[in-house]
């Protein structure tokens, strides 16, 4: 499976990203951007690299309207990695030492931009980036004076369109996650943690051909998921729902989407339930059309939520949203949000009740088309799957 999709974008891929961003500062008036986060430096350069674990030797690209590809800035013991790059728009500057090095050819890499430029950081909406107040303080001072403008904007223009190589490479990752969860449902026993269930998973993924995983929360349980905690030493219990959410990495785009089961015989009530929310899921994304709202997405999910007799029940607060190389992305589907759902954007749907001793939500991918959801992940099952154990 992992050898189906590049392990990367191609040359080309990387130079028309870079082109499209230089598009989108022209238009923003922005002279240069700066990128700090691992996420948009991947992105846009194409150059991986282990260092990202250190704070001390920081990683920046560097993209200018006068001057033509991208530059980045990396320690001289990457030198050797530079050989994979292969790209002539993307230019490796070394500096020697620390943080401090680090920032001073920041700097030097700007250096005839006249003072006062807008210079744009990939801070801003659902965008926290990598940089530190040490290099925002030296290019707003003398003697460049540069105006630092928030600019996550410009970058999320872009990323919410998926090319054919993410859409590939995020339908691997579903079906990792996927074929792993159901494949480990054979091996779960009684006594079994929590945490022992997350780490038989995560071997599957990775014998899959996942590059990591990196979330993976596993619930046992019959009621009060804490969804966000770490896997802990809960033994699973007869009766107990199984819930996992599950953010495998392939190449660059990450899987999130999770899948229940019921550990013995479910009753007639739990069966109904996650048949209404699973087409209740399936309808939603059926209903979402580019052009559309965050927030009349979330309006849909409403209707349909209502039309189901759940008044008791209380909406997610959001019941959708985007990804690609981050596990969340823009747009969100929830109430007033004025995200524009776009062609060829990918959207996550999870309609979530928690009733009758458990928990019912099955997340589906699917790309948006003019036509309909291209699911990327295989569907869940119709029926609530059963674990004889």
């Amino acid at each position: 499976m992992s050898s189906t999709i590049p392990s990367w974008p191609s040359e080309a891929e990387v130079t028309s990203r870079i082109a499209r961003l230089k598009e989108n500062m022209a238009q923003s008036a922005i002279e240069a951007f700066v990128i700090t986060s691992r996420h948009n430096f991947e992105y846009y350069t194409g150059f991986l690299s282990l260092y990202w674990i250190s704070d001390a030797r920081p990683l920046l690209a560097i993209i200018r309207r006068d001057q033509p590809g991208i530059s980045i800035l990396i320690s001289r013991i990457e030198q050797r990695n530079t050989r994979q790059i292969r790209n002539t728009d993307v230019r490796p500057v070394f500096y020697d030492g620390f943080t401090g090095d680090a920032l001073k050819v920041a700097g030097n890499s700007l250096r005839g931009l006249p003072s006062g430029s807008a210079v744009g950081f990939d801070y801003g909406f659902d965008m926290f980036g990598r940089g530190s107040l040490m290099l925002t303080d030296l290019l707003r001072a003398a003697p460049y004076q540069f105006k630092l403008v928030d600019a996550a904007d410009l970058i999320w223009r872009q990323r919410l369109i998926k090319s054919d190589h993410e859409f590939k490479s995020i339908r691997v990752a579903c079906n990792i996650a996927t074929d792993s969860f159901f494949d480990g449902l054979n091996h779960l026993r009684l006594g079994m943690s929590e945490y022992e269930f997350g780490q038989l998973l995560e071997q599957r993924m990775i014998g899959l051909g996942a590059d990591s995983v990196e979330w993976l929360p596993v619930r046992f349980g019959r009621g009060d998921f804490a969804y966000t905690r770490p896997n802990m030493d809960i033994k699973l219990q007869k009766d107990d729902f199984v819930w996992v959410d599950m953010g495998v990495r392939r190449a660059d785009a990450v899987s999130d989407l999770n899948r229940v089961a019921k550990v013995g015989k479910a009753t007639a009530e739990q069966e109904e339930l996650y048949d209404i929310v699973r087409s209740t899921t399936l309808r939603l994304a059926e209903g979402i059309r580019p052009g559309m709202t965050g927030s009349e997405a979330y309006a849909l999910y409403a209707k349909l939520w209502s039309a189901r007799n759940f008044a008791d029940f209380p909406l997610s607060g959001r019941v959708g949203h985007g990804s690609g190389s981050g596990l969340t992305e823009p747009p969100s589907l929830l109430d007033g949000s004025i995200d524009i759902i776009q062609e060829d954007t990918v959207l996550h749907v999870e309609p979530k009740l928690e009733a009758a001793g458990g928990v019912f939500q099955v997340e589906e991918v699917f790309r948006v088309t003019n036509t309909g959801p291209e699911f990327l992940s295989t569907v869940a099952p119709a029926k609530l799957p059963i674990i004889e154990v």
